[in-house]
């Protein structure tokens, strides 16, 4: 099947601030700007519909299929977007397009193109979008904000190493691919000579990265600090067990506050919850570096809690917010168990107390409640 530029898109987001669905998303749509396809900002004219699909519970995944069901019956072409579209392959079969996170380059199978989704940055062009949308808002690419002036962001690797049993991604990324120290570097000389000094490192697991290449992650940050003495780095997804591990070999930089931005899951506090979840670590040994961290440098941390777990008790949840002094923004996700995998009886214990809990901290602690 192959669009061309007769055929007008309408792209639909369904997203949940995942920074990793906002790189790729500017790079497809600048795909299509660049390829004088018409974008619509509504599906009735549409011929197709891209789906922009990021999900972490039932709310988000059955939203997803009321928007698919809604398109197919119009009679439109429909295309999914990032991880987890393979997994509605059971349901759709057929029926759409399936274009994974790791495999997004395949727009071209069924996009006529002239310019390649590959040098799309490389391309000096007056509508091409180069700001991230924090807020899922197509609104927020239609001007240059100063804040975001000298930021760029570079995907270092896709999946991580580790199980964790409540997470969809293994069902569909199952290989590393991590880009080699000098590729990354001639990006980021590149991007310096845009007077860009700020560098957002984004995987599914930063740490992650050096499996397939046997270089560390401390051993790319080397490189990269070598460049400038302006350079920050904002660091998306470290496995709290590995912060803990080489927390020496970045320690130095964070001190001197060259490492702006860290996401530290900790996902939970209870030993009982985090053995269930398939997550190796003391939280009182990541307390101590979260810490360290917040009494030795400016560096904003990042936090990401999944509730209402599996046998989570009230007090179990309660534990959770022991964290939450360490953190400049603490996300809460509402677990489902969306296909049934892990749990065949799902207990749910006292939830709406759990939601009250959340809301009457909400504010002191910059949280975002995703149910």
């Amino acid at each position: 099947m192959n669009f061309n530029i007769n055929n007008k898109i309408f792209i639909d987001r369904v997203s949940n601030d995942c920074i990793l669905s906002d790189n790729k998303f500017i790079k497809i749509y600048n795909f299509f700007l660049i390829n004088n396809y018409i974008i619509l900002d509504n599906y009735i004219n549409a011929d197709v519909v891209i789906l922009d699909l990021c999900w972490v519970n039932n709310n988000f995944l059955l939203e997803t299929y009321k928007k698919i069901d809604n398109y197919l019956e119009k009679s439109k072409k429909v295309v999914l977007f990032w991880c987890v579209s393979p997994i509605l392959r059971e349901k759709y079969s057929d029926n759409v397009i399936y274009v994974s996170s790791n495999d997004y380059k395949n727009i071209e199978n069924y996009f006529i193109f002239n310019f390649s989704i590959s040098n799309i940055d490389s391309l000096n062009y007056k509508n091409k979008l180069t700001i991230l949308d924090i807020a899922n808002e197509l609104n927020n690419y239609k001007w240059e904000f100063p804040s975001f002036e000298k930021k760029a962001f570079i995907e270092i690797s896709s999946w991580c190493q580790f199980n964790c049993s409540y997470c969809n991604i293994k069902k569909i990324k199952w290989d590393t691919n991590s880009i080699q120290i000098s590729e990354i570097i001639n990006w980021i000389k590149n991007e310096l000579k845009k007077w860009k000094t700020e560098f957002h490192l984004l995987s599914d697991d930063c740490w992650s990265y050096w499996i397939d290449i046997w270089v560390t992650f401390p051993d790319l940050l080397d490189e990269i600090f070598l460049l400038d003495s302006n350079i920050k780095i904002f660091i998306s997804n470290i496995f709290p067990s590995y912060l803990l591990k080489y927390y020496d070999k970045i320690k130095k930089y964070i001190y001197e506050n060259k490492i702006a931005y860290i996401i530290v899951p900790i996902q939970h506090t209870s030993k009982k919850i985090l053995k269930l979840m398939n997550r190796s670590y003391d939280i009182n040994d990541i307390i101590y570096i979260l810490n360290d961290i917040k009494l030795n440098s400016n560096t904003k941390l990042c936090n990401h809690t999944i509730f209402n777990y599996h046998t989570e008790t009230l007090e179990d949840f309660v534990g959770t917010f022991k964290v939450l002094k360490y953190y400049d923004k603490n996300f809460y996700f509402k677990y489902s168990d969306i296909n049934k995998t892990f749990w065949k009886d799902f207990v749910s214990i006292k939830l709406e107390e759990k939601i009250i809990l959340l809301k009457k901290l909400q504010k002191k602690y910059n949280i975002d409640i995703t149910l």
